[in-house]
């Protein structure tokens, strides 16, 4: 699932493309990716014009007027790609957005069709409302504080979205090595300098990753179908059985709370 420096990289893409443009015509492929009456939908945003663009968390929110939004969500697998009109529609190609201006459209495309797309009114979404704080804005203090209160293994901490809105299991697993604290420790154990290394930690890495363009596991790509470059830097995600970067020690692979989790066990040692 694209994490927040994919969608970071994404919502910079579309910054770049289609602020300020009004939508001229929305077509609906594949009415099970839009949460919303598919009529209502276009007619709603027909006209509109797209006045900011921003990431909440793992979401993509195309700002309009009147205190609405579309808000995209990419699921396991989607896609959102600024191309030609006269590109060949992809199968997996479910939703087209065309402009008033320029000449090239907005597709969102999804394989596994785990995405959604929906019209949100910002005074009130359960979508949003839900979401924790923003990891690259929270003070050192507050993160402190915030976690201290919790209770639990910080791998899983850091995976929950209403705690910390945007971190996926690339990022926790990068961060986490990046602080050397060791996946399976309880939050009650970690002291709170430790915890002040790992708020350093994930602001490093996040931006860090969103200047590489994000990570490119599997199908991730940005808008021009570029992939993204940090999973170069991964220094434990997905190297299982390989060295690790610093003390040679072999890297390793547990399951914290049914998620996969990597770590260098002589860099990361259990409290």
């Amino acid at each position: 699932m694209p994490e927040l420096p994919e969608v970071e990289t994404i919502v910079q893409g579309l910054n770049k493309t289609i602020l300020n443009k009004k939508i001229k015509q929305v077509k609906i492929i594949y009415p099970g990716i839009v949460k919303w009456k598919t009529a209502n939908f276009i007619k709603e945003t027909l006209g509109q014009k797209i006045k900011n663009i921003k990431r909440r968390g793992k979401n993509i929110l195309l700002m309009l007027s009147q205190d609405k939004a579309i808000l995209i969500h990419l699921g396991m697998s989607g896609h959102i790609f600024y191309t030609s009109p006269h590109q060949t529609l992809d199968k997996h190609d479910h939703i087209i957005f065309r402009f008033t201006s320029g000449k090239k459209e907005i597709r969102y495309n999804d394989p596994r069709k785990f995405g959604k797309v929906k019209l949100i009114d910002l005074r009130c979404c359960p979508d949003l409302d839900k979401l924790g704080v923003e990891p690259l804005e929270i003070s050192e203090k507050d993160f402190v504080n915030l976690m201290a209160k919790r209770k639990g293994r910080i791998k899983s901490l850091l995976l929950n979205q209403k705690i910390l809105a945007g971190i996926g299991n690339i990022y926790a697993d990068e961060s986490l090595f990046e602080a050397k604290i060791n996946p399976l420790s309880k939050i009650e154990q970690i002291s709170p300098a430790k915890l002040k290394d790992l708020h350093r930690s994930i602001k490093k890495v996040l931006k860090k990753a969103i200047r590489a363009g994000g990570s490119s596991i599997r199908t991730y790509t940005d808008l021009s179908g570029n992939t993204g470059r940090f999973q170069l830097s991964h220094k434990v995600y997905a190297r299982e059985g390989e060295s690790c970067k610093i003390c040679d020690a072999k890297i390793k692979r547990i399951i914290v709370n049914q998620r996969s989790s990597h770590y260098c066990p002589k860099c990361q040692k259990e409290n």
